[in-house]
């Protein structure tokens, strides 16, 4: 694990993505718009290894997101394999430097010294001044550029301690918690991981990057994707809160099963059907995580009444499952994962030509393969992730929006779909 340090807009993130070749991490000339730590896997010259960001370092600041930064950077130092201490060559050393200095050297661990926005030869002549760390050679570097980055990267794997990675492991499960602000995402994540992983506040809108945290559960691994809260488009007000929207969204294009919280008390809003529709529209597997469950007063019949009420709401998503959860209390949060997992091989399932062609044949003798307009004569599977169906009909153009729903929710009966949407296409025979 590699973990990025420094005060705030020194580029940490901007080198983070740089390394990764992505862009997840917010880059924003606003100090401090990296708050949790974010991580993801790099690799360099065949060797594997896990990029961590962490928020902007404000070691005297007493407000209270800086000091909750603080802490999240204290604990991924302590994680880290090797440190890479980011700073600035256009502002020279600061005392914040000098005090995240005196932490490094506290925490014994293997670092390398970054001298970022190094974009030119000619400012180079910045950089020996950062000799009086005592943190051994400045290595200039330009994260928006590139230039340096291949040589820090040679020198990053050559610090990295060496691991056999023995057998292929298996793909992990890319689980998404999205919901609207303030439902209790990250509070949801932190109960699953049993620490303080990432940052809770009760001010809506406290988690900006999608942040990756990886896990094993029950022998499959697992990443936790948390994400920002998604809001209505009128709502997003400046410039981060649309960044954070656009990586939300990326968020949910790469994982596999989203579980979607809402807020039990407040009931299931539009604006959660228009997330779940979202996570359905990008063919993922979703489950429905009523949380909050512990503040709602409630007798032995409320949990059955809601789902109804939820199915009701959603009738053309009904197939999503829908369990009651409590982050506060932990009630039902791990068995979330394990109908994720269920969902994750219904979104996988693979069902043979055979075994469809007699589901065909069934429906040919309850009379329900055919119409007047058309026929249905022969089906296969063409896709998983999500199952996607091709059916031989003699009229592809007169398949109408009601007989396709019907063959979805025959299909749904007949084999096992719960959670993940599936796809229909229709081509003359």
């Amino acid at each position: 694990m590699v973990v990025i340090i420094g005060r705030p807009n020194v580029g940490k993130s901007s080198l983070f993505n740089r390394i990764i070749g992505a862009r997840k991490a917010i880059v924003d000339d606003i100090p401090g718009v990296t708050r949790d730590r974010n991580s993801d896997q790099a690799q360099w010259r065949g060797y594997h290894f896990i990029m961590v960001d962490t928020g902007g370092y404000l070691p005297q600041s007493s407000q209270k997101m800086e000091a909750l930064v603080k802490e999240q950077v204290q604990v991924a130092t302590q994680e880290a394999d090797l440190l890479l201490f980011v700073v600035d060559a256009s502002t020279g050393v600061s005392g914040l430097d000098l005090e995240i200095v005196d932490i490094i050297r506290k925490s014994e661990k293997k670092r390398l010294l970054v001298v970022n926005k190094v974009d030119t030869e000619h400012q180079e002549v910045q950089v020996p001044q950062f000799y009086r760390f005592g943190l051994g050679d400045p290595i200039p570097v330009s994260a928006t550029t590139g230039r340096n980055c291949g040589e820090l990267l040679d020198l990053i794997v050559q610090e990295l301690p060496r691991q056999d990675r023995g057998e292929q492991e298996p793909e992990a499960l890319r689980i998404a918690i999205i919901g609207r602000p303030n439902v209790g995402k990250s509070s949801f994540v932190n109960a699953l991981l049993g620490e303080e992983r990432l940052i809770i506040d009760e001010q809506p809108g406290t988690t900006r990057d999608s942040t990756d945290t990886m896990f094993s559960y029950q022998g499959q691994k697992v990443v936790l994707i948390d994400t920002a809260g998604l809001r209505r488009r009128s709502k997003i007000k400046d410039r981060i809160e649309f960044y954070c929207t656009l990586r939300t969204i990326r968020s949910l294009q790469r994982c596999n099963v989203a579980i979607l919280l809402i807020d039990a008390v407040e009931g299931l809003t539009s604006q959660d059907i228009k997330i779940l529709q979202q996570a359905i529209g990008v063919g993922k597997g979703v489950v429905l995580a009523v949380n909050k469950w512990d503040l709602l007063e409630k007798d032995s019949h409320t949990a059955e009444q809601i789902t109804q009420y939820i199915q009701k709401k959603i009738a053309s998503l009904r197939y999503t499952p829908v369990i009651f959860t409590s982050a506060l209390t932990c009630q039902r949060i791990h068995k979330s994962i394990t109908l994720a997992l269920e969902v994750y091989q219904n979104w996988n399932r693979k069902i043979s030509t055979s075994q469809l062609n007699r589901f065909l044949q069934e429906l040919k003798k309850m009379g329900l393969s055919q119409r007047k307009e058309f026929k249905l004569f022969y089906v296969t599977q063409i896709s998983v992730q999500p199952p996607g169906f091709l059916f031989f009909v003699s009229r592809p153009d007169l398949i109408k929006e009601n007989y396709r729903r019907y063959l979805e929710n025959r299909l749904r009966k007949e084999f096992d779909f719960t959670g993940t949407p599936i796809r229909l296409a229709f081509r003359r025979k």
